[in-house]
């Protein structure tokens, strides 16, 4: 019972603290060149990463689903599959897994330092809001890197799929980019990218309220890093459940 109690207080406060940085986010001052910072920090830090993570989906994807697609003759259909769960499904999800692991890690570690150094405390001393100038930066930079990575693992997916079904597994070249090209919409992209921008949303909220309520010590801002890759996994792979199943529920 301490523990749902304990979860409850924790979920109102990160509610709140969403307020506080949206109302921070829309209201000057805003750091522009703070945010540019963080942008160019997080996107040369995930980069790698996500690349390497995400490139390969595309070639399991075929490798699996050549052999079976060719069962019923229908191998020439598994552009169309590949695409839709590159799109739609595998990339924005391990993209924003890595951006958590990598950029949400980083900016709690950040913030969490700030905080135990005295920083944050002379800010305020300074009347500079801490949110404004810690926090929202870090959210920005969250919502809009995720899905520029996403773009770059979407190509990276479907060439890597490209590469184990027309060179490897002998579908043919034509046959391939006609099936991907019709079944492929701009819905698909943008139903990606918006997930992104949510999932990155959480990452930077999710690190930044860690970061701000870390304890005293080192050990503390190690564990708030730790924290915000834990929570936002699972927040990702949740919520993109429900936003799947809600689109699924929409016929988008």
């Amino acid at each position: 019972m301490d523990k749902l109690l304990r979860s409850l207080h924790t979920l109102g406060a990160l509610v709140m603290f969403a307020g506080q940085v949206a109302r921070s986010a829309f209201t000057p001052p805003v750091y522009l060149g703070e945010t540019l910072r963080m942008m160019n920090v997080l996107a040369k830090r995930c980069v790698i990463p996500v690349s390497l993570a995400v490139a390969p989906v595309g070639a399991v994807i075929s490798l699996q689903g050549i052999s079976i697609f060719k069962l019923f003759g229908a191998e020439r259909m598994l552009s169309s599959f590949l695409g839709t769960a590159i799109f739609r499904e595998y990339s924005p999800a391990l993209a924003s897994v890595m951006v958590a692991a990598q950029a949400g890690s980083s900016i709690a570690a950040r913030i969490g330092t700030m905080k135990v150094r005295g920083q944050i405390d002379a800010l305020a001393v300074m009347s500079v809001d801490p949110v404004r100038f810690v926090v929202v930066p870090g959210v920005l930079a969250c919502v809009i890197v995720a899905p520029l990575l996403s773009v770059l693992t979407n190509l990276l997916g479907v060439f890597s799929g490209w590469v184990f079904a027309v060179p490897i597994g002998g579908v043919d070249h034509g046959a391939f980019m006609e099936h991907l090209t019709a079944q492929i919409t701009p819905a698909d992209l943008w139903i990606g990218l918006g997930k992104c921008s949510l999932f990155g949303l959480g990452v930077g909220l999710i690190a930044g309220y860690l970061g701000l309520n870390v304890g005293k010590g080192a050990a503390d801002v190690g564990k708030a890093a730790n924290d915000t890759v834990v929570s936002t996994i699972v927040l990702i792979l949740l919520v993109d459940y429900a936003v799947s199943m809600a689109l699924l529920g929409a016929g988008l």
